[in-house]
């Protein structure tokens, strides 16, 4: 626990006889966090219909009802726009707490089971919490081979920390959501299955309209990072930045227009027209000047960002332009068969 008014209580979520009690109970103040935790979801699904966050916060026991819903209910990117909206609340809420006192972090860090010491600005956290943590992080600052180690340890500072934490929350958030299972998840809600039920039809109804468009780009041709890419935000995922980057740069590269980039941004979680619609500008130059080209293969790789599987074409190439252009090539001379 962070503070006395932090809304996590992981205990609380994985414990299935609470929650019944909880849900099915008379009490008022159980009752209200059912209804806190109704609330959340319908304002939820209204912002997603908006293309807005909804990053505000919950009760303890609202949060972990809610968490129980989502696993009834059952849709994952529903469930990925929970998980990353609280992530962010859970960020902004260590920013406030270390402004205080940075000690405050390694408070955090004593309740949640990680081992963590700060002197000064600097936190000194386990070789394996950051190699657990940095996969989806971007930038040099989070590659192993920068950092220096030292007897098992790895020096990093407030904002490297705080980034690592926000990823390490959303695996356990996930982890106990996965630990539900949906049939127990149906029975705690018997009485209220009707109204999760117009939860979801809503979100579906949305998600119908939010369908992703490629204009007239051949998705089938493709690499598979980008492909990848694609499907989360398909599946409501945030990407992270260079991820973001690089679609961006290989989507321009093979002929996709910024308007329809801008609208296949749309279904991610965090996604802001105003700041989408600058740093598509920027990456095909007509903000900066510069028609940026999509990284390497050696860069994604080294960012956690390639997926290459067992693509035989990816073994051969460096670039994902490159693998782009030998299909287009490929697929011509097939053509004149």
């Amino acid at each position: 626990m962070i503070t006395s008014n932090f809304f996590v209580d992981f205990r609380l979520i994985e414990n299935g006889d609470r929650i019944d009690k909880l849900v099915n109970s008379l009490d008022p103040d159980d009752r209200r966090s059912v209804r806190e935790a109704f609330d959340y979801l319908n304002g939820l699904v209204r912002k997603y219909a908006d293309n807005e966050g909804y990053n505000i916060t919950m009760g303890k026991k609202a949060f972990a009802i809610a968490m129980w819903m989502l696993r009834y209910i059952n849709e994952p990117g529903m469930t990925s726009r929970f998980v990353i909206t609280q992530r962010d609340v859970f960020e902004k809420e260590l920013y406030r707490i270390s402004s205080e006192d940075n000690e405050n972090i390694i408070f955090y860090c004593d309740g949640a089971g990680i081992e963590a010491s700060v002197d000064g600005d600097a936190f000194h956290i386990p070789f394996d919490f950051f190699i657990k943590n940095n996969k989806k992080l971007s930038g040099y600052k989070y590659r192993l081979v920068y950092q220096k180690i030292r007897k098992g340890t790895i020096d990093v500072s407030k904002d490297q920390f705080i980034h690592l934490l926000r990823e390490d929350f959303v695996v356990k958030l996930m982890g106990v959501y996965n630990v539900i299972s949906p049939g127990d998840s149906q029975n705690v809600f018997r009485k209220f299955l009707g109204d999760l039920d117009k939860i979801k039809k809503d979100f579906l109804e949305i998600k119908a309209k939010n369908t992703i468009s490629l204009g007239d780009v051949d998705f089938t041709m493709f690499p598979p990072c980008i492909k990848t890419y694609i499907t989360q935000m398909r599946d409501g995922e945030n990407l992270a930045h260079l991820a973001r980057f690089t679609l961006v740069s290989f989507l321009h590269n093979a002929g996709m227009t910024n308007e329809d980039m801008i609208n296949l941004f749309k279904s991610v979680p965090d996604f802001k027209e105003d700041l989408t619609t600058y740093q598509v500008n920027h990456i095909t130059g007509i903000i900066s000047g510069t028609e940026y080209s999509p990284p390497k293969c050696a860069t994604l790789k080294s960012n956690h960002l390639c997926f290459m599987g067992d693509d035989t074409l990816c073994i051969k190439i460096k670039h994902p332009m490159q693998y782009y252009e030998y299909k287009k090539k490929n697929s011509r001379r097939m053509q004149k068969k």
